[in-house]
């Protein structure tokens, strides 16, 4: 699992070690939720090494999500962040094998885009 990292314009790329134990960092969730991207950047970097709770994470406090990549760039890039992390988008296999444990995705796990159109089959066009 590889993080794009990217702070005053130089993108870095951060890896987990081979080896890591994220059962015992993580016990509280199932094999599958470990595997996700962002468990692992909410879990061991914001929370771990940056000290952002789950609590701040949800009133988004002191994070931004954004869905382009270059948007997240140029808020770095003009000052407007400290640093943006890129990551993999969650796979929906991911989503249905989580789904299929009977757990539930992390925040910001599941906005997929383009949005399904379901108010059209939902309701009449009378």
């Amino acid at each position: 699992m590889t993080f794009g990292v990217l702070t005053r314009g130089e993108l870095s790329w951060l890896q987990l070690k081979p080896g890591l134990d994220l059962a015992r960092l993580m016990p509280d969730l199932s094999e599958k939720q470990r595997g996700l991207d962002v468990v692992i950047l909410h879990r061991l970097i914001l929370e771990r090494c940056l000290g952002i709770n789950e609590e701040a994470v949800k009133k988004e406090s002191y994070i931004r999500y954004v869905r382009e990549r270059e948007e997240a760039i140029d808020g770095v890039r003009s000052g407007n962040a400290q640093v943006a992390f890129l990551l993999n988008s969650t796979r929906l296999d991911q989503m249905r094998d989580i789904a299929y444990e009977g757990n539930v995705m992390p925040q910001k796990s599941t906005d997929f885009y383009p949005k399904v159109l379901s108010g059209l089959t939902m309701y009449s066009m009378e």
